[in-house]
């Protein structure tokens, strides 16, 4: 539930500070960890960014995640609602990302649908 991801986002930066987040996410980034690689880390960065009004440093972090090819659902539901994002969600750099995101995640759902298709599951 959507709700509840962003409930337990404004829980989490009340608990850890936003430096200390920071410091984690570079972190999991220069051990080239798997939530480093498929873009969480930069997700978490650019919203942390965009939370402190950091916005040239949240876009940066934001088309690097935009760089991974594959996006599920939840992402597309997540960057749409995430609250940490509000200081910038109306601005046209930002909306383009989101569509961005939007649009692979509408490829790779059709990339399944075609193969269910074929398979003879749908």
């Amino acid at each position: 539930n959507i709700l509840i991801i962003c409930i337990l986002t404004l829980i989490a930066l009340s608990l850890l500070s936003t430096d200390k987040q920071i410091e984690t996410c570079n972190g999991l980034i220069e051990l080239d960890r798997p939530q480093a690689q498929n873009a969480n880390a930069y997700y978490d960065l650019a919203g942390v960014y965009a939370f402190r009004g950091e916005k040239d440093k949240a876009y940066e972090n934001l088309e690097i995640f935009n760089q991974n090819k594959s996006k599920y659902s939840g992402m597309v539901i997540l960057i749409k609602n995430d609250p940490l994002f509000d200081s910038i969600r109306d601005e046209p750099q930002f909306k383009q990302i989101v569509r961005d995101v939007e649009a692979k995640f509408q490829a790779e759902h059709e990339k399944v649908r075609k193969w269910l298709d074929e398979q003879d599951n749908l």
